[in-house]
């Protein structure tokens, strides 16, 4: 759990940005730690100044708090500070391109963190929202968080943006739009219909299976080999159906089908630079599928082989029925085709940044289910390469971050008010 939690902290700071909120001091800093650990792994040495604008301005680390961020990462000997007297000069990153951040803070939650009962009840809350929507009641009573604590979670939720609040059929829905971005007023409808557990299942079972057919489903009433049951199987209909999940429909010669997907996460785990990336990833995953489970003549056994395989060797054998199955490849510009000879076409890779990322990004897919690594913002990235003159010039070209915005602690304010009536008497 210290490795989720680590996650979740990333989340809910990202997610409040320049919203201050009291009552989660402690995991806004660990959340700034693991937005800036994200955002440097892999990098070469970076000039302090520049890190300083970069991560105030792209990953609303303030000023103030940078050093005692960089404090604890040091700690962590994720990062090496080169300092002259008390001011750093330099900050060399020390952490592995494909090492796992959230784990190393996890580490440091378990041992030196002792978060207060707010943040350990969004934590809890965030947890559940992260599988599925959930009735508000319910929620409260399995999570068996007091009920002010729970509320003014909520409360705080729906004022920075961490939860949204749904009145469905007359019962109170709680949605995070951290983890769902569309329709949202649909999506609170199924779960008052069919409950939380219902849509978990059913999510479930696509996430351990992303990009299978729909007409499969419907068809056999399993997923991978897993049964769907009738009700799961008009929960899938319906999320597809509503626009929640938005499946990818893909042409292929006169027939279409639709590959059903997990629904995209809101802009907290899907940077918006970084859907274009997912798109590809889905189209990638959706025609290695259609060869797996619709294959005219020759069935593709391991969807998983195929992908390493066109990432590794940036092309695939030429089969009869490539150009059909891979044209919204080449539409997409993930792909060219190339005819080997006559009605025999080789599928080549667009050896493009965007690209590479898809094509590991749709095998992480396939492998785990979950989506990796498209929280961080490439533009923040790219910026740190640069010198002072061209971050200045871009945070100048650009409107000012808005003042951070305090959320109030009605503790703090009647506290407040009883210091300035004792003051007055």
């Amino acid at each position: 759990m210290s490795r989720q939690k680590a996650e979740f902290a990333f989340d809910l700071h990202t997610g409040l940005s320049a919203v201050q909120v009291p009552e989660f001091d402690e995991i806004q800093t660990i959340g700034m730690c693991a937005v800036l650990s994200v955002h440097i792994k892999g990098m070469p040495p970076i000039d302090y100044e520049v890190l300083r604008k970069v991560s105030e301005y792209f990953m609303a680390i303030p000023s103030v708090a940078l050093k005692s961020v960089l404090e604890i990462l040091a700690d962590l000997e994720l990062v090496t500070l080169i300092t002259s007297g008390k001011r750093i000069e330099t900050v060399i990153p020390n952490i592995p391109a494909f090492d796992d951040v959230y784990a190393s803070i996890g580490e440091y939650i378990a041992s030196e963190c002792s978060f207060n009962e707010h943040e350990q009840a969004i934590i809890l809350i965030l947890d559940a929202l992260s599988k599925a929507p959930a009735n508000q009641d319910s929620l409260r009573n399995s999570l068996g968080v007091d009920k002010e604590l729970f509320n003014r979670c909520v409360v705080l939720g729906n004022e920075s943006g961490i939860v949204s609040s749904h009145l469905a059929r007359g019962r109170p829905i709680l949605i995070s739009p951290f983890y769902f971005a569309d329709n949202l007023d649909s999506l609170a409808d199924l779960a008052a219909s069919a409950g939380a557990t219902a849509i978990q299942n059913a999510l479930k079972k696509i996430s351990n299976n992303q990009g299978w057919p729909l007409s499969i489903i419907e068809k056999t009433g399993e997923i991978g080999g897993t049964k769907v049951p009738p009700a799961e199987l008009e929960l899938i209909q319906k999320l597809s159906e509503e626009g929640v999940m938005k499946p990818p429909k893909i042409q292929f010669g006169s027939k279409s089908e639709a590959f059903v997907f997990t629904p995209k996460p809101g802009n907290v785990r899907l940077n918006g630079a970084n859907r274009e990336i997912y798109e590809r990833a889905m189209a990638l995953i959706s025609a290695v599928r259609k060869g797996q489970l619709l294959a005219d003549a020759y069935r593709i056994r391991s969807p998983l082989a195929i992908l390493e395989a066109l990432r590794s060797r940036g092309y695939l054998g030429a089969n009869s029925e490539a150009k059909e199955q891979y044209q919204n490849l080449v539409i997409m510009r993930v792909a060219y085709l190339s005819e080997i000879s006559p009605g025999r076409w080789q599928l080549h890779l667009h050896r493009t940044d965007e690209n590479n990322a898809a094509i590991t990004l749709a095998i992480e897919l396939l492998r785990t289910g979950q989506i990796a690594n498209l929280e961080v913002d490439r533009e923040a990235r790219i910026a740190l390469t640069k010198d002072e003159s061209y971050v200045q010039s871009l945070i100048s070209a650009s409107e000012m971050r808005k003042k951070p915005r305090a959320l109030k602690s009605e503790q703090a304010v009647h506290e407040f008010e009883q210091l300035l009536l004792k003051l007055e008497a």
